[in-house]
């Protein structure tokens, strides 16, 4: 890959997280001058539409930078750069699926802000039919986050598992043809090249279609969050992608990487 095509995808990077900041700005001030700022509290108010059209604002940028990640995917035609990434850290990379986060990471966040572990407490949850320990959530919106999570899950083990087929496929006919084939300097013949070639059009498919999974998730997660609890939500999701950064860096830095 040349300097030029490393330049491209780290200033895209780049601004998409100075994006990410002007974003949790914007989010934290609404969230001050929010009338009805209690997370208990779902009941519709008067600032709904002022902060859905901000959530809409938020949702629209993020598949915005799905799209120019995948023009530039496709124009670079290097999926595998996105799948370990050299403008992240270490500690990010090693979290990534499919050159991103795990679409169902995002439940365990919406869990977390609840100040329980839901998913190991939702059959005591419907016994009862109430808990104290679910200041946030209504019976319906668990029963509504719990299938979107199923469902979600489903969605990401069918594309691991085409991941991990096209991680075979890699080496079992490219790299095998370089076995048996290459002369004494190692060069990939024809034959190998045009077999990881179409094994990279397929990557760069499997790339976006985990980013139309990871903006689906959220766009389908706010339709069940009411707009005040989404507001903290999203809030809370970007700084602790932040924080991930800041502990990357500060663990490279730790171990002379950076």
């Amino acid at each position: 890959m040349s300097s030029s095509d490393k330049a491209s995808e780290h200033c895209l990077y780049q601004e998409w997280m100075s994006l990410q900041e002007q974003e949790l700005s914007e989010l934290l001030q609404k969230s001050l001058h929010t009338s009805n700022n209690n997370p208990e509290t779902i009941t519709t108010t008067a600032n709904d539409s002022d902060i859905n059209e901000l959530l809409n604002k938020i949702i629209k940028h993020f598949e915005d930078y799905a799209d120019r990640r995948s023009c530039l995917v496709r124009r670079l035609n290097d999926p595998s750069a996105f799948f370990s990434p050299s403008w992240c850290t270490t500690f990010e990379n090693s979290l990534l699926w499919v050159a991103g986060c795990r679409p169902s990471s995002y439940f365990s966040l919406v869990y977390a802000l609840c100040g329980s572990d839901i998913e190991s407490k939702l059959s005591e949850f419907f016994q009862d039919g109430s808990s104290s320990k679910f200041p946030y959530l209504s019976a319906s919106q668990l029963c509504s986050i719990d299938n979107l999570q199923r469902r979600i899950i489903l969605e990401e083990e069918k594309l691991s598992t085409k991941v991990a087929t096209l991680q075979h496929d890699m080496v079992d006919m490219p790299l095998a043809l370089v076995a048996r084939k290459s002369g004494p300097d190692h060069q990939f013949n024809s034959d190998a090249k045009d077999a990881i070639s179409k094994i990279k059009q397929a990557m760069v498919a499997a790339i976006e279609e985990a980013d139309q999974l990871r903006v689906n998730t959220v766009k389908e997660l706010f339709t069940i969050l009411a707009p005040i609890q989404a507001l903290e939500y999203i809030i809370s999701a970007k700084k602790l992608r932040f924080c991930m950064q800041t502990w990357g860096l500060k663990r490279d830095r730790d171990h002379g990487r950076k």
